[in-house]
């Protein structure tokens, strides 16, 4: 079921031709109004960059992109200062590291890539930009970084890589950056472990593992840090769970779990925190459900599901909450969507941008 989100490597001679076709459509810089976003695009071992209009939220690619880089980039994170970008390589088992041009918006990769751990799968940063953590899938080990704050470059604390769970596939880091929440791919367990401040290190949070549904391919912590989200792929339902705020220990929510629709994939909680949204690769659409702030207790919306494109595998908002997006891996586009504030509802038809290969994430510098 991975392989759905995963989107195995392209001859390179596909890869290339793809390249050189998309290098200057629709080109534009960082000059133009906006912020930058950018896409995972792992079957053509790159990154696009484009720039993103916050009025409208469409999309307008930078000039020479897509750039290259390892090999089947499927998870990636923006610095806070929006100066660099990661890549994790599930093909390579190593760490891109990108330079972003603040006035066009270009990416230029410096080497060498950083080695991980085997099949590295999920990226994700605190919100300082000081530790990155990459979960390793076959390793079952976690990998973390301290990150240069004058070149970006990364440096293995000690006692990395850190034993996990089996089969980690899904990272969510607490907004404090005292938790780290990771799923299992094939156990329906959510192992939880402490961030020493400092060094990065991590312990075990009392109680983990945490039993969900079933194997958990997608987790969401929400702005507030009192609960995590985690989409339970087979059992089509998500488990939302209160976090203690002192231990980090999980403690199902009153409800939970909650049904979805068909292979919940990726789950997204609103910068306000009153919002979630869950895309359903097996039925091509997306839940959306209000947020109770203080109990965590979700309400599905009374229009939802909302269709999305073919095989949706991943789902997020920019940082306003104006707009959701969804990359759709079959109909290799993004879906987008203006988000009503109030209800937290969706148009029934999205704006597309074609994306010409199968996309697998999308990030956006704050």
């Amino acid at each position: 079921m991975r392989l759905k989100r995963r989107a195995g490597l392209l001859g390179s001679t596909f890869a290339l031709a793809w390249l050189a076709s998309c290098g200057g459509s629709g080109s534009g810089g960082g000059g133009s109004s906006g912020r930058n976003a950018f896409l995972a695009v792992p079957q053509a071992n790159a990154i696009a960059a484009y720039r993103v209009d916050t009025s409208s939220g469409s999309f307008k690619s930078v000039l020479g992109s897509p750039f290259s880089g390892g090999n089947s980039p499927i998870s990636i994170a923006v610095h806070p200062s929006g100066k660099f970008i990661y890549a994790a390589n599930q093909a390579s088992n190593d760490i891109s590291l990108f330079k972003i041009d603040s006035n066009t918006g270009e990416l230029t990769e410096v080497m060498p890539r950083t080695a991980a751990g085997l099949n590295p799968t999920s990226l994700v940063m605190d919100s300082g930009g000081d530790l990155i953590f990459v979960a390793n899938e076959t390793s079952n080990t976690i990998s973390v970084f301290s990150v240069s704050p004058s070149d970006g470059t990364l440096s293995e604390v000690q006692g990395s890589p850190f034993a996990t769970g089996p089969k980690p596939v899904a990272l969510a880091l607490s907004p404090s950056g005292q938790f780290l929440f990771a799923g299992s791919g094939s156990l329906a367990f959510v192992f939880g472990h402490s961030v020493a401040s400092g060094t990065g290190s991590l312990g075990t949070v009392p109680g983990s593992p945490f039993a969900v549904e079933s194997a958990p391919l997608a987790l969401a912590v929400d702005p507030s840090g009192h609960f995590l989200y985690a989409a339970n792929f087979s059992a089509n339902t998500v488990s939302g769970m209160a976090i203690d705020s002192g231990t980090g220990a999980l403690t199902l929510t009153s409800g939970s779990p909650f049904a979805t629709g068909k292979n919940p994939i990726s789950v997204a909680v609103h910068p306000s925190g009153k919002f979630l949204y869950v895309a359903n690769l097996g039925e091509n659409n997306i839940s959306a459900y209000t947020i109770d702030t203080s109990t965590g207790v979700t309400t599905q919306l009374t229009k939802s599901p909302f269709t999305a494109g073919t095989e949706p595998v991943f789902v997020t908002t920019d940082p306003a909450g104006k707009f959701l997006y969804v990359c759709n891996q079959s109909a290799k586009n993004i879906s987008q969507y203006a988000i009503n504030q109030d209800s937290g509802g969706i148009p029934a038809s999205a704006v597309t941008t074609t994306t010409n290969v199968s996309p697998a994430q999308l990030v956006f510098a704050k």
